[in-house]
């Protein structure tokens, strides 16, 4: 198998931790989550531009439909049969479910995340600086007045204190309870190295991705 990985810029120290030595990788940008047709037509084009390998991973799950319709001719593609990548932060689609049955309205932080302003406190002061704090404050809570729950997914990658002591300051922003998770790379260990079950979307060469098949 000669593979290259494509994956969300949050998961960039996880996918490094776990990635075997020559696999190459790309990282994309956090913000393609927001505009799935936009995520699929970069993954899409990439798809196209790529000729020299035989299988292209994805560090992605269906994300709001993003991966659907993807397709090769030449390639194999494999994406982790999972709905987001807080599954693949936590290690499993179950853990997911689980957490989701106890609190739906949470929000999860990790150091990616973080590190790409992806949570509310860095939206609220990009937002101040463009609409002014009283109609910044206005969308924060219009957008989260449902989210009474803030979970860090621990994956073991940067600064533990350090990443605790932000995720305090953005539960205490939404006045939310704050929780940790220990997370795990191993379902993206399991992406890069080969180790494909029915937790993993794999379509041969000349088939299609479909919304089906992560159900």
């Amino acid at each position: 198998m000669k593979a290259k990985v494509f994956v969300c810029s949050t998961m960039a120290d996880e996918i490094e931790k776990v990635l075997p030595q020559g696999m190459s990788y790309e990282l994309l940008p956090y913000a393609l989550h927001r505009e799935p047709k936009k995520l699929n037509s970069e993954l899409q084009a990439r798809i196209d531009a790529d000729q020299e390998h035989d299988t292209l991973l994805f560090g992605y799950g269906l994300c709001s439909n993003g991966v659907v319709n993807l397709h090769s001719r030449t390639h194999t593609l494999v994406i982790p049969r999972v709905h987001d990548c807080i599954s693949l932060l936590l290690g499993s689609r179950q853990l997911y479910q689980q957490e989701f049955d106890k609190s739906p309205g949470t929000i999860y932080l990790s150091k990616g995340w973080i590190d790409q302003g992806a949570e509310p406190l860095a939206e609220y002061q990009r937002y101040c600086d463009k609409y002014g704090e009283v109609n910044a404050k206005y969308i924060i809570d219009t957008e989260y007045h449902h989210y009474k729950r803030l979970v860090f997914i621990d994956t073991e990658v940067g600064d533990y204190g350090s990443l605790m002591d932000y995720s305090k300051q953005v539960a205490d922003f939404m006045g939310a309870e704050l929780e940790e998770r220990k997370g795990s790379c191993r379902f993206l260990e399991r992406l890069v190295t080969g180790d494909w079950d029915r937790d993993f979307v794999v379509i041969p060469p000349k088939m299609m991705v479909t919304q089906e098949s992560f159900f």
